[in-house]
């Protein structure tokens, strides 16, 4: 039995990351990596109209992510697993890639990418 999660908001989203975190005298030095995570909200800030601070009005959407912890040293076909979620992030929705699927199939998740032409299925446990 094949069962689809219609209230989970799986999505994929990019973060600047620090080679040399681990370096603390290391000047930093950033590169963008790929994070999945489970949506628990929206937060949208409105700001207004401010002529005599010259701030236009504008809208920022902000998302509440429960980070998944992928394992990237899987030994099956597709080589990406996750086991549990990790910590609780604040990301600007800009850096959302795509929203992706999971599937429960045979008591694993496997998570469904279809933001490239060709559908990429990831197992996790």
């Amino acid at each position: 039995m094949i069962n689809i999660d219609l209230f989970i908001h799986i999505i994929q989203y990019q973060l600047a990351v620090d080679k040399f975190a681990h370096r603390p005298r290391q000047a930093p030095q950033f590169e963008l990596q790929d994070f999945f995570g489970q949506v628990l909200r929206f937060i949208v800030v409105n700001i207004p109209l401010s002529i005599d601070h010259e701030i236009e009005a504008q809208s920022l959407v902000y998302a509440v992510i429960n980070e998944v912890k992928v394992l990237d040293h899987g030994t099956d076909f597709y080589g990406r697993f996750y086991q549990a979620t990790g910590p609780t992030v604040f990301v600007d929705l800009d850096q959302v890639q795509c929203v992706i699927g999971r599937v429960l199939d045979r008591g694993k998740w496997a998570i469904v990418d279809r933001s490239t032409s060709v559908a990429q299925i990831y197992h996790t446990v």
